[in-house]
């Protein structure tokens, strides 16, 4: 066919619906065979496995052992080193829990970058923040490495039904390299940007799933106590504005079976939560209702809720409310902390800090803050009585090493209007 008549027939497939190859030509997209898979967990054992369905020689690693002989079971392939992988692999893609145990598998003496070889690809699909996938794009480029932030959404569902979406920050080019595996794991992949661009936009996603994760919990909640039949509840939400993907997943895969074993842990959703609300305070954007949200998290970790799913929430929520209800009404006090040894309040101020963020975790602590004029500070605590405000004040570093007085005073918080 010459180029005129294979324009034609470009140009009458696209009329009828159908896509050009994606982004490569065919020989160069299926150039990449071996591909190291490191975090098999509950969502990274079904993605590699999805790798070894789309005809990719896998070789997966994981911290405990029980999950590469799954991985072995579903065809994959185990017992290389991270190391190994580095130099061996086309490819390495990695998911995993916490930004430090990305730091440690990519950065580390036998990590990933400093043994990869030049040409090699990266690509993380774990939730962190944009600052430590733009410090591990400029390392890996260093060595001639290519590093793609692709973290991913649509749950433990979506990983094994290879229909997660995949948002990718980094170069264009390492994109169009990584799509054939992308594509045996998600079918909705997007080029958002440049590096730390994909945890970002992953961030973003995880702000409104813990917004509307706490939407469900207090919704259902507030069902449950009114006497309405919680089935047809959700039933007529799913089918008006109040509708959300989170409501189905949290109400039918959860909450109607009380069973809360973990898709997504809550410490997970805590943890991704915290790092929105720095990459936030970095954009100078207040996160009024995540902030709410992000302090119920810290109080559901603290209550050991942290290991089930985040749906658990709505377990949270009524438990917390029963218990509320039984010891009577919640009271502010407004404690006074006056500067005695302005010395020493320097030398205790970072274990007074700690101390309150334990008070903020545990849903103590309402509000706090300094006196410019070097006077001391406020603290504002929410509890039933003088006595038990006292109890947790005589436990701050300023008061037992001497820093700080203390006054207690019930506080009657009236609202500003409007």
């Amino acid at each position: 066919m010459d180029k005129t008549g294979l324009r034609m027939e470009t140009r009458r497939r696209r009329m009828m619906g159908c896509r050009p190859e994606r982004h490569q030509p065919r020989k160069e997209r299926w150039r990449m065979k071996k591909i190291g898979f490191i975090g098999l967990g509950n969502m990274g054992l079904p993605m590699a496995a999805n790798l070894v369905k789309a005809g990719f020689e896998v070789y997966g690693l994981n911290r405990s052992k029980g999950a590469e002989e799954k991985f072995a079971q579903a065809g994959g392939r185990i017992g290389l080193t991270r190391a190994q992988l580095a130099a061996e692999m086309d490819m390495v893609i990695t998911c995993l829990p916490m930004p430090a145990d990305v730091e440690e598998v990519y950065l580390s003496e036998d990590g990933l970058i400093p043994n990869g070889r030049p040409g090699l690809l990266l690509a993380d699909c774990s939730t962190v923040g944009p600052e430590l996938s733009r410090r591990l794009y400029e390392a890996a480029a260093a060595r001639g490495i290519a590093f793609l932030d692709a973290p991913v959404s649509g749950g433990t569902v979506g990983a094994a039904e290879g229909t997660l979406s995949i948002m990718v920050g980094g170069d264009r080019g390492a994109f169009d390299r990584a799509m054939p595996a992308f594509e045996a794991m998600g079918n909705m992949i997007r080029h958002v940007g440049p590096s730390g661009s994909g945890s970002a936009v992953k961030l973003i996603n995880q702000l409104m799933v813990g917004i509307h994760t706490q939407a469900v919990s207090e919704a259902l909640a507030l069902g449950r106590r009114a006497g309405i039949d919680e089935a047809l509840l959700v039933d007529i939400l799913m089918a008006s504005f109040a509708s959300s993907r989170i409501l189905g997943r949290h109400y039918e895969g959860f909450i109607a079976k009380d069973s809360y074993e973990p898709g997504f842990a809550i410490r997970l959703l805590g943890k991704d939560l915290e790092l929105a609300a720095e990459m936030a305070e970095q954009c100078g954007v207040r996160l009024k209702a995540g902030a709410r949200v992000r302090g119920l998290l810290r109080r559901a970790i603290a209550s050991g809720y942290g290991d089930r799913d985040m749906a658990a929430m709505f377990r949270f929520q009524t438990e917390e409310d029963a218990r509320e209800r039984e010891a009577g009404p919640i009271r502010h006090y407004a404690v006074f902390l006056p500067m005695k040894d302005a010395e020493k309040s320097e030398r205790w101020r970072p274990e007074h800090l700690r101390f309150l963020d334990e008070q903020r975790a545990a849903g103590r602590l309402f509000a706090n803050g300094r006196f410019t004029d070097g006077a001391g500070g406020l603290v504002i605590y929410r509890a039933r009585s003088y006595e038990e405000v006292e109890s947790w004040v005589k436990q701050d570093p300023y008061v037992v090493h001497g820093a700080r007085g203390y006054e207690i005073h019930e506080w009657d918080v009236v609202p500003a209007e409007g």
